[in-house]
């Protein structure tokens, strides 16, 4: 019986070349960041910043990001994926170093404006990823990915958790993001070694002007843009809509349940590590599903579990139904990313992929800008509860978005 399981497990599992050593890096960096990430607008508050400035450190954060999704799509194509990836990598791990020195709000942006310069090797990342995959296997592949680096650090929201109950909010984080540098450092660095280039780029050989450069990187993304496919536009206008609703949500999470119902920090540890597992666990039947029902089917069916979740948030009265609203996050979870991925890389042809996909991240980013600002004053002003009031119908408007999007011909034929 258990081999009959493990050889159905191999069966559905999919992670060739590139992909498997983006993986493992990113498995072994996981590990150190589940123990902040979660917490990190808990460490701001301890730094001493209030939510209005919170949300003003994450907007500029988003701005910056912006700006290098746009130059790094621009160098992944241009340039090849491989070295960017590698160089950036290291600035991103070695990021969570700086906050350990953080004694005061205004210094927070050096660490999260540093944090935001190394974003400029997501597109290349997210390139090398889906380009190591057959297209018709993607979807199993980066639900495969997905698995992965997630599995290990299911557990560690906890340890960070255990690290402010033992030490304090501001000593105990600092240990857990000297540990995220550590384990983002090893990482990054088994990537360097082993990752192979997948894309050499259609200008290495041409020797331009910094001008010329300026140029040719605004002309080729006005030029994408244009000529984007029209799935690609209404995803975009997807990740535009999400993202609004979740710039304004997301970093105040952790301050209600922690600051406002003075929930202890291992209990929204486990609740973050309640989300990771359920999502792991539903990973490899996701990929079933992904493709049986299809890609834009199930995108719908995931996103629209979206604005149900918030609901359940705000009315949640006690712990059992912050463990209900984690459970469905973390089964929305599971579907919703590595479908959205995946039709991101199926609207866009190799040689405009690094940009395409910068695009998506860029218009999410530009569009938390002002959504997270606007969290940061709406959870001052009228509540604690009310970004995540409004960003419901936020939600509700994202899906229709993807119910106008064609599934992809290759899963058109396996229905």
């Amino acid at each position: 019986m258990f081999r009959l399981i493990l050889a159905k497990w191999r069966s559905r599992f999919y992670l060739p070349g590139n992909a498997w050593i983006l993986a493992i890096s990113a498995t072994v960096w996981n590990v150190g960041g589940a123990m902040v990430n979660p917490y990190q607008s808990i460490y701001f508050s301890a730094v001493g910043a209030d939510p209005v400035f919170i949300g003003y450190l994450l907007a500029m954060n988003s701005a910056v990001t912006a700006l290098m999704q746009l130059v790094g799509g621009y160098v992944a194509d241009a340039w090849g994926r491989r070295k960017v990836i590698a160089a950036f990598s290291f600035v991103s791990a070695a990021s969570a170093f700086v906050f350990i020195f953080i004694s005061q709000d205004l210094l927070l942006i050096l660490p999260v404006m540093i944090g935001a310069i190394s974003g400029i090797y997501g597109p290349a990342f997210n390139a090398t990823l889906t380009e190591s995959m057959e297209p018709e296997l993607r979807a199993r592949g980066l639900v495969s990915f997905t698995l992965v680096t997630s599995l290990p650090s299911v557990f560690f929201p906890y340890v960070g958790g255990a690290l402010m109950h033992a030490f304090g909010a501001l000593e105990g984080l600092r240990i857990g993001f000297f540990m995220s540098g550590l384990f983002g450092i090893i990482g990054v660095s088994y990537r360097a070694l082993r990752l192979n280039e997948t894309y050499s780029g259609s200008k290495t050989k041409q020797t331009k002007t910094v001008l010329q450069l300026i140029s040719d990187f605004f002309k080729d993304n006005s030029h994408v843009l244009r000529n984007a496919s029209d799935g690609a536009k209404k995803l975009l206008v997807y990740s535009v809509l999400a993202s609004a609703g979740t710039g304004m949500t997301v970093s105040y999470t952790s301050l209600y349940l922690v600051g406002v119902l003075n929930l202890p920090p291992e209990f929204y540890g486990v609740l973050t590590n309640v989300a990771g597992l359920i999502s792991v666990l539903l990973l490899l039947p996701a990929a079933r599903i992904l493709e049986r029902v299809g890609l834009r089917r199930s995108a719908i069916y995931a996103s629209l579990s979206v604005p149900i979740n918030q609901l359940i948030f705000v009315r949640a009265k006690g712990r059992d139904d912050f463990v209900a609203w984690t459970a469905v996050g973390g089964a929305s979870g599971a579907l919703l990313g590595p479908t959205l991925t995946a039709l991101q890389a199926d609207q866009s042809p190799q040689e405009m992929r690094g940009r395409i996909m910068a695009l998506f991240s860029v218009f999410s980013l530009i569009t938390s800008i002002p959504a997270q600002i606007l969290g940061g004053y709406l959870y001052r002003t009228l509540g604690p509860l009310s970004p995540f009031i409004a960003s419901t119908p936020i939600f509700i408007l994202a899906t229709l978005a993807l119910v106008r999007i064609r599934e992809p011909k290759f899963y058109q034929r396996t229905l």
